[in-house]
């Protein structure tokens, strides 16, 4: 009686422990990630939630547009929060029990005689103890692929808006160099008709011609160029072809708040998921030794009930204890390997917490260069602007030539190119600032 309340009372704690509540996925940190380090307020698809059709590209992307139409068209984004549903489940595994083991043995006496039947349950005590243990383990594990999760997908907001801004450009230096090449066809049709006047030698509309030619040249490279940049845009936002994509005719320019780099170490120090993911494997790494360690690990113990019962109607049943033998395994290999894991994390940990300041104070360093720069652009471009206007009086006055004004307007024209440039470069750097707060600062474009 006393065995069978035993037994009882084992499966019972046994069932118990196996079948304990587990943590629900929770994804506010990897949405709460994307909205700090993004623009506008994106969010992730839900399961199961459909891909956007063409309508939804119909409308002119802007940039949070662009931004929200990645992370919910991108395949990419999806497997990447498949890797949340995996670690759930790995969380889930590890809380279970193994299934028991049983065996059962029918012998009979060489040369004839009665049966005899041998039986046994048995139950692992190290994975019945170390419950908890694996599911520390899990935990952390679970937390590192949120961290390395919200990285990949912080990374596609942040490529996709790099790739929206190289898009703008791309199309507007395609515009400029169409208008380049509009005035250039004007100066060479001008010079033509004074060299059949016998006003303008065949050499200078030679020249003009060769720089005619140049202007289609570089017309047909900027189409390249904007070819590869809506692709590339085209591929971030899950795109098959870049026949849907519609960008406006400008984009709204970037305003800044006041920056202070102390106060962008620490915002990068709060933020930057890779931290999270070092630290997280830093404590998967001690999690995974104290379940490797002990005499349980080593002797793999298990309990359970044995009985042996004869054709006579003789039987016997009690419980039963294995172990297995730490002859050749001590466990010695097992702790030098997570001590290994535990100092490489560890390293890691530290190589990022020193890599991330640099990171920061380059892109500060290049946001603060690219800025001024594009104060110069801008005055260098309305000085041209100025001196057009000039040129036109002057023209009209009689004091200049037509080809004058033309030259005029070909340096606001390249002044402009300069300008749209110096646009880019700030924009990247904003965005390359951005990656390495791991947080968006507040801006208008």
């Amino acid at each position: 009686m006393k065995t069978k309340i035993l037994v009882s009372a084992i499966a019972f704690g046994v069932l118990l422990m196996g079948c304990t509540a587990v943590p629900i996925r929770d994804d506010s940190r990897v949405q709460n990630s994307i909205g700090a380090a993004g623009v506008g307020t994106p969010r992730l698809p839900a399961n199961g939630e459909s891909y956007l059709d063409n309508a939804w590209f119909a409308e002119p992307l802007t940039v949070d547009r662009a931004v929200q139409a990645a992370l919910l068209n991108n395949p990419q984004v999806r497997v990447e929060l498949t890797r949340l549903d995996a670690a759930q489940a790995e969380l889930i595994q590890a809380g279970l029990l193994r299934n028991p083991m049983g065996s059962l043995m029918v012998l009979r006496p060489e040369g004839g005689g009665r049966f005899e039947l041998d039986y046994n349950l048995m139950q692992s005590l190290f994975d019945l103890f170390t419950r908890s243990k694996r599911i520390d383990v899990a935990n952390a594990a679970q937390a590192r692929v949120q961290a390395e999760v919200m990285m990949s997908v912080v990374r596609i907001a942040q490529d996709t808006e790099a790739a929206y801004y190289e898009a703008m450009t791309a199309k507007d230096a395609v515009l400029l160099q169409q208008e380049l090449l509009t005035l250039e066809q004007s100066v060479l049709v001008l010079q033509i008709r004074k060299s059949g006047q016998g006003i303008l030698s065949s050499r200078a509309v030679m020249a003009q011609q060769a720089n005619t030619s140049q202007r289609a040249h570089e017309l047909r490279s900027a189409e390249a160029e904007q070819t590869k940049a809506m692709s590339a845009l085209a591929r971030q936002l899950g795109l098959s072809s870049v026949d849907s994509l519609r960008l406006p005719k400008h984009i709204p320019e970037l305003t800044l708040s006041v920056l202070n780099e102390p106060e962008l170490q620490a915002l990068a120090q709060k933020h930057r998921p890779e931290l999270l993911a070092t630290n997280s494997s830093i404590e998967q790494a001690r999690a995974e030794k104290k379940l490797q360690a002990g005499g349980l690990r080593n002797t793999d113990a298990s309990l359970g009930i044995a009985g042996n019962r004869e054709s006579s109607g003789f039987s016997m049943k009690g419980l039963a204890v294995q172990i297995t033998l730490p002859i050749f395994d001590t466990g010695r290999a097992r702790g030098m390997l997570a001590d290994a894991n535990i100092a490489r994390a560890h390293y890691q940990d530290e190589a990022t917490r020193r890599l991330i300041p640099l990171e920061v104070e380059r892109a500060f360093a290049t946001l603060i260069s690219s800025t001024k720069a594009l104060e110069h652009a801008d005055h260098h471009f309305q000085q041209q602007q100025q001196l057009e206007a000039l040129a036109m009086r002057n023209y009209q006055q009689g004091v200049q030539g037509y080809l004058d004004i033309m030259e005029a307007r070909r340096l606001r024209l390249a002044s402009r190119s300069e300008q749209l440039q110096a646009q880019r470069t700030l924009r990247l750097a904003y965005v390359d600032l951005a990656r390495a707060m791991g947080v968006a600062m507040q801006q208008g474009g």
